[in-house]
């Protein structure tokens, strides 16, 4: 018997046989390299394998680590494959030698024993996902079981050319089971050998494999002996080979090696000659490096059954195929020849170059032996070079190498053998295939088909029930053949047999004949909607037959009988029909031969059915427009199209208008018709043009106090909607013309007409600056002045615009006459004109007055007015007024025309003049702005700019003053708002003027104790408890004040109907709920910026303890835990006390878990008493005396006629089928007392008694498996004494006992006490019996004596339990 060694526990199990778990072939040639191999482990995995495991991997590392050091690495992938009976797997395959190690060292041996194995299985895995011409070792202690799959090895290993080699430390101790024979059988046809070693020697073999694993490895012999032998081999040895391995494994092995000059070669005196392994009594390998061109002599012997393998590395190595015909493509040969038949050989030879060929063909026995020799034909033309064909010859009948020898370029002989053992495929009686049934049409050409596979030459004939047909038909190799005939008829109807025979036997199948019937359909139908459709198929059939009709796949009647019936000819009529209807019919005729189908096309025609769109768009001029006009019906509708009712010619379908323009707007129809009716939908297409905007007057003038008029003239389709603006802020919405009345000096600035429609935007700019007429400051007066000296007249005046003055002399002379000495001085300002209404509508015999505003001027200047061009002559219906204006006291038809207001005069300042302009700015946090004041005056004034009465002075870092009196606000922040006072000054005097600046200030959020407010990444924390209202705040300043929204984490706050939002903008949350817990965000947002705040809520709930009943009971020196399942946010704190203090749960007798619950370790008498749980959190705190553990525990106590609940609340899908045992018996609920409720998921006892203890287990099953919950229950019965209220009397004789009996019962049984005259005498445990002598003295039944004399004998008092 195999021991187990000392494995670990049972590793991942593969599936059970043969087939288990093993991956995909790898890829022949796709992905790996030309040339590749797998390095495939083949392990056992039983237990007594473990000592192998361990060398196995420690050797395995070493083969990895010199085979990718090689210049040109051999492996591709490796292959793991173990096996333990009846499993093989789980199997890796993989490129990463580091995978393959991890998985080799994960392998755990399981078991021992086991003796045979599924080794082949496991061997035939390996070779199917592993490389052709692989390295295959395989790793047992045991002869296969499934030796039965050796002939599927064979071939497989005779396709793929790869080596298998067994490492053997155990073999069932008998060489002669066939399970052994075929490891023998196996290594001969792969060229591979039979190690048999001791456990302790797997190492030795695994260094040998770190040498034998090379690339380009070639055979140079191959033998097997079944007795001792002594042999001697010449082989020549070209100079392609670098190194030659000589293996030789059996009992006694020896070897000599001799070079060509005969000198015998040994590892002591030689350093080319190494010994790779010597394994007494069982196997010796050596190598030889870098052997000198020649013939070498090796000698080897055994004593007992033996193998010998000769390998070198060489590039000049050979593929052999076999065919039944001459070919040289190596694709269309096989791995195997065909026993018994001519066969054709192809060699397909590497790193053989002209003039290298190859000379001649041996076929040799497994022991070395010629079997025979075949030429091999020169051709050097022959392109590629390394093909070389062999002429048809008959396999041996006994397996054989195929041994090539030749001439290398520089003539040197060599000498090659086949990689495995090639067997002939003995042929079996040939193959015959023929469907069941074969179908022939009636009265047309038929055929009865047959084919046949046979590896050899057949003769084939046809029978019909017993009777030859025609003549016998020779084959070479496998074919298709039928049996014609020209019109089936009747009597064409039976069996039909096909038979082929060649010497390996006969073959024969058969098929029957039987005609199925043919169909016609005249026509397909089509009818109108209420029409009545009858659908008809001729049937041809040789003899009776059925006729169904059928649509989808269903009875045709049965989808309504009340219009679909078969007539009596078989018709089928469909009366009214419907649009529903149309579509194809099937119809079935079946008779013994068969059956056939045709089928007939339904139509009823359907009116049109149309879908437009868009049922309306707009466009632009020069765009691209489409309208999409589907068309549903029977016939297919023709589909046009007409504008405005006019038809389009040569339109369908979607409607598709390129580089639109105006006129293309209109309505659009869709008209769909066919022979079934007519249907129109329309689409209106409109015209639309972006507005065009042109101011009439960009700047404007107009005086203080005086009607202001600005207008946009706007084009546009639809025609535009124009908005006014001033600065950010909307000031009116009109058609196009903004009026002002009594403009103000703050009205002036930059006007923005916006006109908008559907096809965009257009804007327009309009200054308006509000003047004032010239105001002389003071009044001139005379001067005096010597003669020679100079003189100054003052002019203070002051207006907007700035007036221009001029002096003149008042007599005329010249004003700089040298000869004059006194003289008036008058300063002249040119008149100005202030704007008004630029048109002037009246109904006639009105009144009607023209105002002509005089702003500036001096002297005053005369105004008169034109019309048309001419100077008006007042009249009694037409006159000037005193301020200029023009009245017409009752307006004529003739009166309408061009009216213009002149005014001339002859026509200078000191006093500082404040340019008028814009006195509103606006501006947001951080944005500069600049506040102008342009000042004139003689001399020029200076500028100082002041705020709330404080002058800013120019050491002021926040402002700056520009050359021309503006003031620079370098960083505006909410402070820099308010009123500024520009004071222009010289020595004529001073003036003034105010500008206000708002400035937008972002978002700040305000913080419990932070001055500055400023916003912190960190969040605003708050906590609640659950139930009541709280306020998370979100206090803001920001000019203009901001829009607040609240979000929760990723979802909006304003979609919870318990939140309140506040006009501070803080939120308030009534009746806080757990779920309200978590992050929210305020956004604060106004035209400067936003500014964000994070406030965490955290709701906390007070604990809540789960009670219990009130009593626990435990054994004195036993463990018992009190259990305090308490619940709250944040978790709660738990304490436990004892009356008032604390219980100490530091690690001594008493530990508390982290669930709460108190364990004592050893409880004791003195331990009895009052526990009481405290659960603290922030919230409160809940307090429990003397919990028990939970309802749903698995050990339950009660006392009797209490009533318990267990409860099973088992889950999945489907919905599990629950039962209930009671000790092991199912429970059906029907048991008095007894309840089983909702589907199962509770089972309620009412009253309990003792016989309801016991365990209760609660199964819940379904289609996926099954769970289970136990249950111990114990009922306690308290103590009772049988006839408690009956008083007994005794009498005894002194000296003689007497009992005194006690019956009790209760559970568990109770503690038993005597008194006497209220005295205890006893108490008894197991029994109530009571016994006393003479000697007054009492003893108990239980062993325990108490003596106490006595005067008199009476009745012992009773009390109680």
């Amino acid at each position: 018997p195999r021991e187990a060694g000392p494995g670990r526990a049972q590793s991942a199990a593969g599936a059970p046989g043969a087939a288990a778990a093993a991956p995909s072939p790898a890829p022949a040639g796709s992905s790996s390299p030309a040339g590749a191999s797998t390095l495939a482990f083949v392990f056992d995995v039983t237990g007594s394998m473990y000592d192998d495991l361990v060398q196995v991997i420690e050797g395995a590392s070493k083969i990895l680590e010199t085979s990718l050091k090689r210049p040109k690495r051999p492996l591709y992938n490796f292959a793991l494959v173990p096996f333990h009976d009846p499993e093989i797997g789980p199997v890796t395959i993989t490129t990463d030698p580091k995978k393959f190690q991890f998985e080799l060292r994960e392998l755990y041996v399981q078991g021992g024993g086991d003796c045979p194995e599924m080794s082949i299985g496991a061997i035939k895995i390996a070779l199917e996902i592993s490389l052709p011409g692989s390295f295959i070792y395989v790793f047992t202690d045991a002869r296969s079981k499934d030796y039965r799959l050796t002939h599927e090895v064979l071939q497989l290993i005779q396709q793929k050319q790869s080596q298998v080699v067994f490492v053997l430390t155990g073999d069932c101790d008998d060489r002669d089971h066939i399970g052994y024979k075929v490891y023998e059988e196996i290594a001969s046809t792969s060229s591979g050998q039979v190690f048999h070693l001791d456990k302790k020697q797997v190492n030795e073999v695994l260094k040998w494999v770190e040498e034998a694993v090379q690339a380009s490895k070639v055979h140079l012999l191959s033998t097997d002996h079944l007795s001792m032998a002594v042999n001697t081999w010449q082989i020549p040895f070209d100079p392609s080979l670098k190194e030659v391995t000589v293996s030789l494994s059996g009992p006694s092995p020896a070897m000599e090696i001799h070079n060509p000059l005969g000198e015998v070669l040994y590892t002591f005196f030689c350093d080319r000659l190494n010994e790779l392994l010597n394994i007494h009594n069982s196997a010796k390998v050596v190598n030889v490096k870098d052997p000198e061109p020649g013939t070498w002599t090796i000698k080897t012997s055994s004593s007992g059954r033996h193998s010998v393998r000769i390998t070198g590395l060489s590039t000049i190595d050979f593929r052999a195929g076999f065919s039944r015909k001459p070919t040289l493509d190596f694709k269309k040969t096989s791995s195997r020849p065909v026993q018994g038949i001519p066969t054709f050989m192809l060699l397909n030879t590497t790193g053989i170059l002209l003039p290298a060929r190859v000379d001649r063909l041996e076929l040799l026995s497994i022991t070395g032996e010629l079997l025979k020799t075949l030429p091999v034909k020169y051709y050097p033309d022959r392109k590629p070079y390394g093909l070389w064909n062999i002429s048809d010859f008959i396999p041996p009948d006994e397996a054989f190498f195929v041994k090539i020898t030749g001439y290398d370029k520089d003539g040197y002989l060599f000498q090659r053998v086949s990689s495995v053992l090639f067997s002939s495929i003995i042929p079996d009686a040939p193959k015959v295939t023929m469907p069941m049934k074969t179908p022939g049409y009636y009265l047309q050409p038929g055929s009865v088909p047959c084919h046949v596979d046979s590896l050899i030459p057949f003769t084939q004939r046809f029978t019909k029930n017993g009777v030859k047909l025609g003549v016998d038909q020779f084959f070479k190799e496998s074919s298709s053949m039928s049996w014609d005939i020209a019109q089936v008829s009747v009597s064409d109807e039976g069996f039909y047999e096909c038979v082929a025979s060649s010497t390996a036997g006969t073959g024969r199948a058969q098929t029957f004949l039987d005609p199925p019937p043919v169909l016609q359909v005249p026509a397909n139908v089509s009818v109108v909607p209420g029409a009545g459709a009858v659908l008809s198929c001729l049937v041809l059939s040789a003899g009776q037959y059925n006729l169904t009709w059928q649509r989808h796949g269903r009875d045709a009647r049965l989808q309504d009988p009340l219009r679909l019936r078969v007539l009596a000819n078989l018709s089928l009529e469909v009366r009214p029909a419907q649009p529903s209807d149309t579509g194809s019919y099937s119809c079935t005729a079946a008779n013994e031969g068969g059956s056939a189908t045709a089928a007939v096309f339904l139509t009823v025609q359907e009116p049109p059915r149309l879908v437009i769109s868009p049922k309306n768009q707009t466009f632009t001029e020069g765009s691209e427009v489409s309208i999409r006009c589907s068309a549903t019906g029977y016939p297919k509708p023709m589909v046009v199209w007409t504008l405005n009712d006019m038809f389009i010619i040569g339109s369908k379908g979607t409607l598709i208008i390129r580089k639109a323009i105006p006129r293309d707007a209109g309505i659009y129809g869709c008209l769909a018709s066919n022979s079934a009716g007519t249907e129109k939908q329309t689409s209106t297409l409109t015209y639309i043009e972006g507005p065009a905007l042109t101011v009439v007057q960009s700047e404007i003038l107009v005086g203080v106090g005086d009607t202001t008029v600005m207008e946009c003239k706007t084009t546009g389709i639809p025609p535009p909607q124009v908005k006014w603006f001033k600065a950010f802020l909307v000031i009116d919405i009109h058609r196009g013309l903004l009026k002002i009345q009594e403009t103000q000096d703050l009205d002036a600035g930059d006007y923005t007409c916006v006109a908008t429609n559907e096809a965009g935007r257009a804007a327009g700019k309009i200054t308006l600056d509000v003047g004032s007429p010239p105001v002389f400051m003071q009044e001139p007066g005379d001067e005096s002045a010597d003669l020679g000296s100079n003189v100054t007249l003052p002019c203070y005046v002051q207006g907007y615009p700035e007036p221009r003055v001029t002096w003149r002399r008042l007599d005329g002379a010249p004003l700089f006459s040298r000869n004059m000495f006194s003289f008036f001085l008058f300063v002249q300002v040119t008149p100005l004109i202030g704007a008004s209404p630029a048109t002037a509508n009246v109904i006639e015999g009105q009144q009607l007055t023209l105002p002509c505003v005089l702003l500036a001027g001096n002297p005053i200047p005369d105004r008169r007015w034109i019309k048309n061009n001419v100077v008006l002559v007042p009249s009694p219906y037409v006159s000037v007024r005193s301020d200029g204006s023009l009245h017409l006291e009752r307006v004529r038809l003739q009166d309408g025309g061009d009216y213009t207001c002149m005014a001339s005069s002859v026509a200078g300042t000191i006093v500082p003049v404040i340019q008028h302009g814009q006195q509103i700015f606006s501006t947001i946090e951080g944005i500069p702005v600049t506040l102008p004041c342009k000042a004139s005056g003689v001399p020029k004034p200076s500028i100082v700019w002041s705020k709330k009465g404080e002058v800013i002075l120019p050491s002021n870092v926040r402002f700056s003053a520009g050359s021309d009196g503006s003031l620079y606000v370098v960083s505006p922040g909410g402070e820099e708002s308010g009123e500024y006072v520009c004071t222009a000054t010289n020595a004529a005097g001073y003036a003034t003027r105010k500008v206000q600046l708002t400035v937008y200030v972002k978002p700040r959020v305000s913080r419990p104790g932070d001055q500055q407010g400023n916003a912190y990444d960190k969040p605003i924390e708050v906590s609640v408890i659950a139930g009541e209202d709280v306020t998370l705040p979100c206090e803001v300043r920001s000019l203009p004040p901001p829009i607040i929204t609240w979000a929760k984490e990723i979802l909006s706050a304003s979609s919870f109907s318990r939140h309140t939002f506040l006009p501070s903008g803080s939120m308030k949350i009534s009746e806080t709920q757990v779920s309200d817990s978590g992050m929210y965000i305020c956004v604060a947002t106004n035209i400067a910026g936003n500014v964000t705040q994070s406030v965490k809520l955290s709701v906390h709930v007070p604990p809540r303890i789960q009670h219990g009943p009130r009593v626990v009971k435990v054994q004195a020196g036993q463990r018992v835990e009190l259990p305090c399942s308490a619940q709250g946010i944040p978790a709660p704190s738990v304490s436990w006390f004892r009356g008032t203090s604390a219980v100490p749960t530091d690690g001594g007798k008493f530990l508390q878990s982290p669930d709460g619950a108190l364990g004592i370790s050893s409880a004791q008498l003195s331990d009895a008493g009052i526990y009481t749980c405290v659960a603290t959190n922030s919230a409160g705190s809940d307090t429990a005396e003397d919990l028990d553990p939970p309802f749903n525990s698995p050990f339950q106590e009660r006392v009797a006629n209490q009533h318990i609940s267990f409860p099973c609340p088992a889950k999945g899908i489907p919905k599990p089928a629950i039962k209930w045992l009671r000790n092991g018996r199912e429970l059906t609920g029907a048991e008095p007392g007894l309840s089983v409720l909702e589907d199962g998921t509770l089972l309620v006892i009412a009253a309990l008694t003792p016989s309801d203890s016991g365990d209760y287990v609660c199964v819940a099953a379904n289609e996926a498996g099954s769970t289970q919950r136990r249950y111990s229950l114990k009922v306690h019965v308290p103590p009772e004494i049988r006839d408690q209220d009956k008083v007994t009397n005794t009498s005894v004789v002194v000296h003689h006992p007497v009992s005194l009996f006690c019956e009790v019962t209760g559970n568990p049984f109770p503690v038993i006490s005597w008194y006497k005259d209220d005295i205890q005498v006893c108490w008894i445990n197991l029994t109530g019996v009571l016994r006393a002598w003479y000697e007054n003295s009492f003893k108990i039944n239980t062993g325990k004596c108490l003596y106490v004399y006595l005067s008199a004998l009476r009745t012992p008092a009773q009390k109680g339990s």
